[in-house]
Formats: C-alpha cells, sequence, structure tokens
C-alpha cells in the first residue's frame, strides 16, 4: 500500500433519482472503487455523493467540490465517469480548464482520462478536439438552415421565429423617431414621455432595448407612418 500522502483527494458520485440514492447501490459501486484507487496513490478522500439530474445546472455538492480544488483546500477529483461528472462533454472540458489553471488533478476512470499522466491528457486533448468539431458541425448546419430560409424568401422574426409581445404602435414610433435622427437615449425618453410599455410591460426604457427593436427585422419591414 502506497504510504506516500498526496493530500486530499475527493471522490464525486452521482446518481440521477432519489431511490436509486436510497438504494445507494450505484453510489457505493461508484465509490468503492475509487476509494481503492485514490488511497492506493497515497491521498486522504472525502467523499461528495450527489442526487441530481444529469441535466441539471444546479448541484451544489459538485460545486462545493470545485471550489474546495480551486481553492487549493485538495488536489484530486476522481468520478467514475464523464456523464456522472458533467452535463455534456463541453462541460467537462469547462472543469478541465478550472484543473489546469488551478493545478489539481482530474480523473474519470472509465475512459482513463488522468491529467496526471501523458496517456489521459491525450484523451482529454482528442475530447476537446471533438467537442470543436462539434460546434463546428453545428455552426454549419445553422448557416444552411438560414441560407434555406433566404432562398425560399423567409425573414427570421417575421415570417418565422419568435417576434416578441412589444405593441405595433411602439415598433412604429420607435421607427419613426429614428428617422428624426434622434439618439437612442431621446428615443428612450420620448417613450418615456408618451407612456409606452416595453415589451416587459415596463414603463422605464434604456438605449440598448431601443436599439433591440430597432435592428430587429420586424422593425426594419415597417414603412414610416408619414
Amino acid at each position: 500500500m502506497n504510504t506516500t500522502t498526496q493530500g486530499k483527494a475527493i471522490i464525486y458520485a452521482r446518481v440521477s433519482t432519489i431511490r436509486q440514492g436510497e438504494q445507494g447501490h450505484s453510489l457505493d459501486s461508484q465509490e468503492r472503487q475509487l476509494i481503492d484507487t485514490a488511497e492506493a496513490q497515497g491521498y486522504q478522500v472525502e467523499i461528495f455523493r450527489e442526487i441530481a439530474k444529469g441535466g441539471r445546472d444546479t448541484r451544489p455538492k459538485l460545486n462545493e467540490a470545485l471550489r474546495q480544488l480551486n481553492a487549493g483546500e485538495a488536489q484530486a477529483l476522481f468520478v467514475v465517469s464523464l456523464d456522472r461528472l458533467a452535463r455534456s462533454q463541453k462541460n467537462a472540458l469547462l472543469i478541465l480548464e478550472q484543473a489546469n489553471k488551478n493545478k489539481w488533478r482530474l480523473a474519470i476512470s472509465n475512459i482513463g482520462a488522468d491529467t496526471a499522466t501523458s496517456q489521459g491528457r491525450a484523451m482529454f486533448g482528442m475530447m476537446a478536439v471533438m467537442a470543436e468539431f462539434e460546434n463546428a458541425l453545428i455552426s454549419d448546419r445553422v448557416k444552411r438552415q438560414h441560407q434555406a430560409r433566404r432562398e425560399r424568401g423567409i425573414v427570421w422574426g417575421i415570417d418565422q421565429g419568435y417576434q416578441g409581445q412589444l405593441d405595433e404602435l411602439v415598433r412604429q414610433t420607435i421607427k419613426d423617431l429614428a428617422s428624426l435622427d434622434l439618439s437612442l437615449h431621446q428615443i428612450a425618453r420620448e417613450l418615456e414621455a408618451k407612456e409606452m410599455k416595453t415589451a416587459r410591460g415596463l414603463s422605464k426604457w434604456h438605449a440598448q432595448s431601443v436599439k433591440s427593436i430597432l435592428n430587429s427585422p420586424k422593425t426594419k419591414a415597417l414603412k414610416l407612418s408619414w
């Protein structure tokens, strides 16, 4: 057994449902192999158990684990698999950035990704490449969709898509005021003076809100009322 003290390792185990957590089988199985690995390498361990859906942003136990790691209160994070740690590969890479920046070890056992080894770092590198490739594919797909709509004469924000809940009289007033070369701030004050409401029903107007409305396809398609 390794008697060298490496510091503290956090064992993070997560299940998706309360029933799984109460039964403990999945949590126990995750923890058992990770504790053995960490202790064999000389770490003292602290166990963080979480019951949370895979797609949820709110994971207080994981957030606390990351806080300790980033603050230097723990030196390593061990998890069984990528899906236990993160909502997506992109999310896992964001956690990896924290590990590299704050110099703590991240080990995902089932894929052999471990920042302490050259092989593990290479695995994380491949994950980053695949994430970038996936983002590029999504971007290309969105561009093709936009191009196809343009070819059919469809304008997003007019013919399709969210068009907002702004009163049409307000939109027309903004269009008309802009034609008088008023600044965004001046238009905002005029709208307040006319007691016109924003899309959210507020009386207070901001220059950025006016700018967004002016730049929307629906407003650009309007003709001046005079």
